[in-house]
């Protein structure tokens, strides 16, 4: 990756790449790019959403912007705000590591189900959460946003007490697992996030009211059961047909 500074922004700058050897002799032109230049704000809050994601995809973030910064985005009539979470943490299905992934403060607007019923069979992957819900709210978000948001690799578990695997999905928008909340020796569902490794509270509110909030970690000794995390931020388990705070994240 290469950033460059100093540039004007809303003007298209052009770039070639060439191998050479010791001897300094060049091959022919390997690849012509073209970006063009868009102004970045230190503070991380006082960008559009547009100039944070030309960052992200371009790879020209500024050392300024860390984690714990925020930013208000507008779902559906309703402002939430979103944190930075993570830099460099999550890898894009198609290749590459995602310089920023960004979670939500609280809760998004209403309590949902993992399943309309009491199941947790095929775990995260088949879950009414991912399938219909986070799809759902997805649709709400601003068509910029939407179209912005790239998938990326998610570690999840599936199984039962006597045989649990991992495997991975896909995803742009995606519920925690309790490894990157709560952090494991072990983490088989990926690595804590840097914000909450700070010790960032993991209370969440739905309105103005605390709530539980879902993970998409399974409880792998219960017919149906998921993990939340608790208002006082203790880690349980309940039924995939309970409600409970959705509190997703994503990547650009």
């Amino acid at each position: 990756t290469y950033t460059d500074t100093g540039l004007t922004a809303g003007t298209t700058y052009y770039y070639r790449a060439f191998a050479y050897n010791a001897k300094k002799k060049y091959q022919t032109e390997y690849r012509v790019a073209s970006r063009t230049a868009v102004s970045l704000n230190p503070n991380f809050a006082d960008n559009t959403w547009e100039q944070i994601m030309e960052a992200c995809h371009s790879g020209g973030l500024l050392d300024t912007w860390v984690v714990g910064d925020s930013k208000t985005m507008t779902i559906d009539g309703t402002d939430y705000q979103f944190d930075i979470v993570g830099k460099n943490h999550d890898t894009y299905t198609a290749g590459g590591i995602a310089p920023l992934t960004f979670g939500m403060h609280d809760c998004y607007g209403t309590e949902q189900p993992m399943n309309n019923t009491n199941t947790n069979k095929g775990g995260w992957n088949l879950c009414k959460m991912r399938t219909g819900i986070l799809p759902g709210i997805l649709a709400k978000m601003p068509e910029n946003i939407r179209n912005g948001i790239r998938d990326v690799n998610k570690l999840y578990a599936v199984g039962n007490s006597s045989s649990v695997t991992y495997q991975t999905t896909a995803d742009k928008l995606f519920l925690y697992s309790d490894d990157e909340v709560y952090g494991s020796e072990s983490s088989k569902e990926g690595e804590q996030y840097d914000y909450y490794k700070a010790g960032n509270s993991k209370v969440k509110k739905v309105g103005d009211t605390a709530s539980r909030w879902w993970l998409r970690s399974f409880q792998p000794f219960s017919v149906g059961g998921f993990y939340v995390v608790n208002t006082n931020s203790s880690l349980e388990s309940i039924t995939a047909d309970n409600w409970a705070g959705v509190a997703f994240a994503f990547c650009f």
